[in-house]
């Protein structure tokens, strides 16, 4: 018999398969919400155990609600479920998505709490992550993720501390796993697209060379630096935490040689405040934002270069101070 770590394990999808609708729904549905953050919506679909791929076959939209408005979330999900099923569309619970404008909303509480709900009571979900702002430039962003099994301890867990962190060997970069995406639409859908791209009229390619992506660095550049003086300041609390406990230590040293008893719990932490478990949680994340955004401009950075580089090339020699040889 197959043991349950087995069983675990091979519920992990290693691709994520959507159609053509489900991508135009999820864009449709945060370009009218004027592509903000807390965009969310519901993924449906079934698990193909044969070669570990998760099909998403549709999807539907979450209403902007408040802390204290569970119940009326929990009624509109049971009216969508029961809607889907007269229709006969699959209802399968397989994961959720959400407007990520510059992958900011990944690597926060809010998503890695909401993450680990979903794979707790469904081994196969996942969460896909769109960012608006690369698609406006040019490339679709739609990208799936799911909690690692250390991040999964971890949350089970419950307890953030930097012991319960080196015992799962915790680090930043170790929160969210990427699964590949691949979009996947029907024979009579291409054969559409195909007739459909005849009757579009010549493009004549001007925005290849479009430098428009620097509002985007700049912008992702702006959050980078958000997030280093925040990591900054940790580092300075954490400094300081250390030189609060050496005093400690040296005061019950000086304590012990005068054959005094050594500071009680309360009175050490008066002196060096314990640090809160999310707290700590908090600057593991806000590293794994801080990486996030370091691709990301790079990302920008390299596609800018480069079409300044074929700009160049592409230019008349006059335009760039220069004659040519021939004329002489």
């Amino acid at each position: 018999m197959m043991s349950y770590n087995n069983m675990k394990n091979s519920a992990q999808p290693d691709t994520v398969e959507m159609t053509g609708l489900v991508a135009m729904k999820i864009i449709k549905h945060c370009q009218e919400e004027s592509q903000a953050a807390d965009v969310q919506g519901i993924l449906l679909g079934m698990m193909n155990m044969s070669n570990k791929r998760l099909e998403v076959t549709n999807c539907y939209p979450v209403p902007r609600h408040n802390d204290d408005d569970e119940s009326e979330e929990s009624d509109y999900n049971y009216m969508m479920m029961k809607h889907l099923r007269n229709v006969n569309v699959d209802q399968l619970h397989v994961g959720w998505y959400q407007c990520s404008p510059f992958g900011s909303s990944l690597n926060k509480l809010e998503s890695v709490d909401l993450q680990h709900m979903n794979q707790n009571a469904v081994e196969e979900s996942v969460v896909i992550m769109y960012d608006p702002v690369r698609t406006q430039r040019g490339f679709l962003s739609l990208k799936a993720y799911r909690l690692t099994n250390t991040a999964l301890a971890l949350c089970k867990e419950g307890e953030y501390t930097s012991e319960t962190l080196q015992k799962h060997n915790m680090s930043f970069d170790k929160f969210f796993e990427e699964i590949p995406v691949v979009i996947k639409n029907s024979t009579l859908t291409n054969l559409l697209l195909c007739e459909m791209q005849k009757n579009l009229a010549p493009d004549e390619g001007k925005q290849f060379l479009d430098m428009g992506t620097i509002t985007s660095l700049e912008k992702s550049a702006y959050n980078l630096t958000k997030c280093v003086e925040e990591a900054t300041r940790w580092a300075h609390y954490q400094r300081n935490l250390m030189a609060k406990q050496q005093q400690v230590q040296r005061e019950n040293a000086s304590r012990v040689a005068r054959g005094e008893p050594p500071l009680t719990e309360d009175e050490v932490n008066k002196i060096v405040r314990p640090v809160a478990p999310l707290q700590r949680l908090e600057a593991s994340l806000n590293y794994s934002q801080t990486l996030n955004y370091c691709q990301q401009s790079s990302s920008f950075a390299t596609e800018n270069m480069a079409k300044l580089f074929t700009a160049r090339a592409l230019q008349p020699n006059q335009y760039l101070g220069k004659t040519d040889p021939k004329q002489k």
